[in-house]
């Protein structure tokens, strides 16, 4: 009897270990499927190892090394997916393979990166897969040949250390914008920092002033009015601050809208040099000391107060903010100190709408930027309130976009994140704090209150 009641004993424990393998595979799949990459990230730190299928680990894990700015470890992973996987990937692989490019890009690879897209175009196109449906491939694979010509790029010149540089904050027209002094070449000049840009950024006549190199290759930028033609140059030198760089590339984008009022304001305000992403993961970490007036970059990147991760990197290489609102709701928004107003996007105006159109007075929302301008229909609700990090920032009159153009009354998809982010986070809600930590080595954002708030 103690025999047959001890093996229903493992019988039962085998299968409690068997379902529990099957749900943890459910669980990683769904979040997988569902594009939800922080969740993704601590369900694997909580799951242990052997409860999830090795296929569906590797897959998890090069999402989140993607996500999570770990370009090294994506490439590793990715590369063992495509190589012994491929029948298990199915309909991911050609995905992975878009990835595998990027990441092979962010770390400098450009040469391998454009050898992949190509091969991806070549067997697409005998398939007869339509090309114009697979140009954007071809396209992309020539940009990275004409920078695996010129690099490596953002070798710096400074020692380790910590660094202070000034914060200018620029009023134009209202608004307001994070500016720096620097040169590039040596010529002398002051800088935008924009979280918002996935690359750095110039205007022809600039790149020609400050003696830029271009290179012979297009590229295509996706802004407010679609995309918009421009190419690449190359800085000799880069220096902000007392940190300098060789071989610095910029996109080069003529960014008149077309739109007579617009284009006055850009004339009269004309746009600096854009500071963007990349150099700021040269950087690691950045803290927007709002109390001094200045950016530190310390030697040693902070150490994560938060316990996880809240920013990604997203696919149009731009950075998503996790927050939550009042009622603790997760609220995903994009990060841009390029933007000085916070608002909300049409994906988040859809979830609220009832509330929003009985708190919410009625306005306009315009927003210009490379390539065109957009004039949507708006509420504005009188305030809102969230939690950036352990900070708590309340801000007045936020605009929620309703996405509907306010002379034609149809609707304009100005989302450059496609839906995937709830709204923009500007420069307007970082101002309420002592400092803001941005950490692109943790990937996280603290906020830290000034000290007779605390």
């Amino acid at each position: 009897m103690k025999k047959v009641r001890k093996i229903c004993t493992i019988f039962c424990l085998l299968v409690s270990l068997s379902m529990q393998a099957q749900n943890a595979d459910i669980r990683i799949g769904q979040l997988v499927n569902e594009s939800n990459w922080f969740e993704l990230e601590q369900a694997l730190k909580e799951t242990p190892a052997g409860s999830v299928s090795p296929f569906l680990r590797q897959l998890a894990a090069s999402m989140t090394h993607h996500y999570f700015n770990r370009p090294d470890s994506a490439c590793a992973v990715l590369y063992d997916l495509l190589s012994n996987h491929q029948q298990e990937l199915g309909d991911y692989t050609m995905n992975m393979v878009l990835l595998y490019s990027v990441d092979l890009a962010r770390t400098g690879h450009y040469n391998d990166a454009a050898d992949l897209l190509q091969n991806l175009y070549n067997q697409l196109a005998a398939m007869g897969m339509d090309s114009i449906q697979i140009a954007p491939y071809r396209s992309q694979a020539q940009q990275y040949l004409a920078l695996s010509a010129c690099g490596p790029f953002y070798r710096p010149l400074h020692k380790p250390g910590e660094y202070h540089i000034p914060m200018v904050i620029e009023n134009k027209g209202g608004q307001h914008s994070i500016e720096m002094d620097g040169s590039i070449n040596g010529k002398e000049g002051r800088f935008l920092f924009d979280t918002g840009a996935g690359g750095n950024l110039i205007t022809p006549k600039l790149a020609k002033e400050y003696g830029l190199r271009f290179l012979d290759t297009d590229i295509t930028v996706a802004g407010i009015g679609g995309l918009k033609q421009g190419g690449y140059a190359i800085a000799d030198t880069l220096r902000i601050g007392g940190m300098t760089w060789v071989n610095v590339p910029f996109a080069v984008i003529d960014t008149h809208t077309g739109h007579e009022e617009a284009d006055k304001f850009n004339e009269k305000y004309q746009l600096p040099p854009v500071i963007g992403l990349p150099v700021m993961l040269c950087m690691q970490e950045i803290q927007l000391d709002f109390a001094r007036r200045e950016l530190v970059i310390p030697a040693i990147p902070t150490p994560n107060p938060l316990g996880r991760s809240n920013l990604i990197r997203t696919d149009t290489e731009g950075l998503q903010l996790k927050t939550a609102d009042e009622s603790g709701h997760p609220v995903y928004l994009h990060f841009d100190t390029g933007s000085y107003y916070t608002y909300m996007e049409p994906i988040w105006y859809n979830r609220h709408r009832q509330e929003v159109d009985a708190a919410g007075v009625s306005d306009s929302l315009r927003i210009a930027g490379i390539g065109g301008v957009s004039i949507t229909r708006t509420y504005k609700l009188p305030q809102m309130k969230f939690q950036i990090g352990n900070g708590t920032v309340t801000i007045d009159s936020v605009n929620v976009n309703t996405g509907i153009d306010l002379h034609t009354g149809q609707r304009r998809n100005t989302d450059v994140s496609k839906g995937t982010e709830d709204g923009v986070l500007g420069l307007n809600a970082l101002e309420k704090f002592s400092k803001v930590i941005l950490n692109l080595k943790g990937m996280y954002m603290e906020a830290v209150p000034f000290a007779e708030e605390q």
